[in-house]
């Protein structure tokens, strides 16, 4: 439940505030979710935690204040609904979540009906980020991928589809790399690890663990990609790229084949955090892929500040912009919040 801010707000927490904000990029996007918390919110929703780095979490029975939704009670209830509680991420309560900025953003434009803003956005490499019609695509948040021969299917965060295309969003947020290949992390001596290498292992007749257990990652990724299958490879390459490339073939596999004209994967990121600047750790996965790409435009990168530059232009999502930049520090493209020092360091 909201509240009126107070007249003056905490001094102790005002100081705390203004040094994290001089600070890097995460120490700024907590400061104004805290500010955002302390402003909007009773301090009774959130766990409770002195640390200034340490972004807002609200209580488990609050979980859905995360959300930013519409004023309209109905719609804000189909926006809820459109993610079950069971498929919400471990830390969906936190003010960082991904998944919560993913669910407010595109579950609103799906449930008032604007999905149709998203149609004239390019990707940084200058293809359509969503198509021209996304409209007319069925969109699901937190979308199975029961395709690929996992045996626990992994979820798209935004899935658009119809009979003939399939684009699988990936939304970050805070976050400083992609999902990485959960073998090599395993102990050594569990029968499953990895040790970063494509090579046979632990007696293994397969160079990759999860192609021992019928995952069909490495079965489908020469199509995509130019890595030789039938080659050791050290590192493997899936091992910094493996979020990037399952959401690729998650786009592309169509009755256990690959259809490359049949979809793409598309990475929305904030401009401001540092990972994804040139040399940087999610930047260079993301370039891994694209160097290796047989087919360009598989792999596609928009910024959440350009698609909220698109949405700006719909009146009625004004409510929506306003809370994104009030939450997030997230603004329309030339009207950012001041860089952070370590966005600007090089290496």
């Amino acid at each position: 439940m909201a509240i009126e801010p107070p007249d003056e707000p905490d001094l102790t927490a005002r100081l705390a505030q203004a040094t994290v904000a001089r600070g890097s990029y995460n120490d700024q996007l907590v400061a104004r979710m805290q500010s955002y918390a302390h402003e909007r919110f009773d301090t009774a929703l959130f766990e409770t935690s002195g640390d200034p780095h340490r972004p807002p979490v609200f209580l488990t029975e609050h979980a859905t204040s995360n959300l930013l939704l519409p004023p309209d009670a109905d719609l804000a209830s189909s926006v809820v609904a459109m993610v079950p509680v069971s498929a919400r991420h471990r830390w969906f309560r936190s003010m960082k979540s991904s998944q919560a900025l993913t669910q407010s953003v595109f579950g609103v434009l799906a449930a008032t009906g604007h999905l149709a803003a998203l149609g004239g956005l390019t990707a940084e490499c200058g293809r359509s980020a969503f198509t021209q019609t996304p409209n007319q695509l069925r969109m699901t948040l937190e979308q199975n991928v029961n395709w690929l021969g996992e045996p626990r299917p992994t979820s798209i965060d935004a899935c658009f589809e119809s009979p003939q295309y399939r684009i699988a969003v990936e939304c970050k947020l805070s976050e400083s790399a992609f999902g990485p290949c959960s073998r090599p992390r395993l102990p050594p001596d569990n029968p499953s690890s990895c040790n970063g290498t494509y090579t046979v292992q632990h007696g293994r007749q397969a160079r990759c663990a999860l192609t021992e257990i019928g995952v069909q990652y490495w079965q489908h990724a020469p199509a995509v990609l130019d890595w030789n299958p039938d080659v050791d490879h050290s590192p493997c390459p899936l091992a910094r790229t493996y979020q990037l490339v399952r959401n690729v073939l998650a786009a592309t596999v169509r009755q256990d084949r690959v259809e490359t004209a049949a979809g793409h994967a598309l990475i929305i990121y904030d401009e401001r955090n540092p990972a994804f600047r040139p040399g940087r750790d999610a930047r260079s996965a993301y370039d891994a892929v694209c160097t290796a790409s047989r087919h360009p435009g598989l792999l596609r990168i928009v910024s959440w500040q350009r698609v909220i530059g698109r949405l700006s232009a719909v009146r009625d999502l004004r409510w929506l912009i306003d809370g994104l930049e009030a939450k997030y520090g997230l603004t329309t493209p030339g009207n950012t919040l001041p860089t952070p020092l370590e966005t600007l360091q090089v290496g």
